[in-house]
Order: structure tokens, then sequence, then C-alpha cells
């Protein structure tokens, strides 16, 4: 699942794109950022609180309330930056993250355990290449900070969700 975890870099990256955007400087690029990361902000939270609820695991139930916690203040200063230099910052999930929620949201206990844990690496790895290649496009100085930044969080949670997912492969 593209752009699952865009948000960790969105308040970041939408603070600077936001004041860019005020001096004429963002590009469509960051601004496209911007918008996945919104997405993946709020499929993020919304997946958390199902891990809260239908996880067996302490470790996975712990891992959905980080994301939660994490996701929901990133969530909230994008918001803000966005809404107040005159972005529109999308709120909905996108057709595709609707169809994962209610596919995880069937399951529980071990299986939701496993099926969301291996989400949680597939997207962060998807999500760390995409970062990167922000980094790497952006011609804002700005962005390309905030963005490196974001990488550090991503690589963290990309770190959490491979050791949760390695101890339920043990134990298996």
């Amino acid at each position: 699942m593209r752009n699952l975890f865009y948000a960790v870099a969105a308040a970041i990256l939408g603070t600077l794109a936001v004041a860019n955007a005020a001096s004429r400087d963002q590009s469509p690029q960051d601004q496209t950022f911007v918008n996945a990361a919104a997405r993946g902000g709020k499929f993020e939270v919304e997946l958390g609180k199902l891990a809260q609820q239908n996880a067996a695991s302490a470790e996975v139930k712990q891992f959905g309330a980080e994301m939660v916690t994490d996701h929901t203040r990133l969530n909230t200063e994008l918001g803000s930056v966005a809404t107040a230099s005159g972005l529109t910052v999308p709120t909905d999930l996108s057709p595709q993250q609707e169809a994962e929620y209610k596919r995880l949201s069937k399951f529980s206990g071990t299986k939701f355990d496993v099926a969301y844990m291996d989400l949680m690496v597939t997207a962060h790895t998807d999500d760390l290449a995409a970062f990167q290649k922000e980094e790497a496009a952006t011609q804002n100085q700005k962005v390309k900070k905030a963005v490196a930044n974001a990488i550090l969080v991503v690589k963290q949670h990309l770190s959490m969700a491979k050791s949760d997912s390695a101890k339920l492969t043990r134990r298996g």
C-alpha cells in the first residue's frame, strides 16, 4: 500500500511547502506529496485504531497506538499549516485505502497481527523509497531538510514494524 506513511513527513513537509506556496516557490511535486501524506496519515490513524481493537499481540497493539499518536499529531500540524496558507488538505481515504481497511477489519487475533504487520513492513519499505525520491527531487532546500527529517521517522517505523513482524513469525 504505497503512500501509507506519508503523514510522517506531511506536517514537516506541509509546513515548508505552505511557506513555499506563499512565496510562489512550491513545486507541483511537493504539493502532490503533501496530498498523499494527508491521506496516508489518516489511513495510519484508522489502521492504528483497528490494531488496538483487533490485535492479539501486545506489540502489535502498541505499534498501532504509536501510529495513532504520531499521525494524529502530524495530521493536525499539516492541516493547520496548509489551511492557513490556502492549501486544501484531503481528509478522505483513497478507494484503495478504504478497501484495504475493510479487508483488515474482517480479521482479528493472530490473523490480524500477521496481516497488519506484513502491510506495515511493505508500506514502510515503499514509503521510505518515496521519501528518498522526494528528498532527491525537490529543489527547495527547506523541503529537502524536512523530508530528510521525516525519513528518520519512517526508518524508525520500518524498524519497529520489521521487529514486530519477526516476533510474530518466530511465534508462528
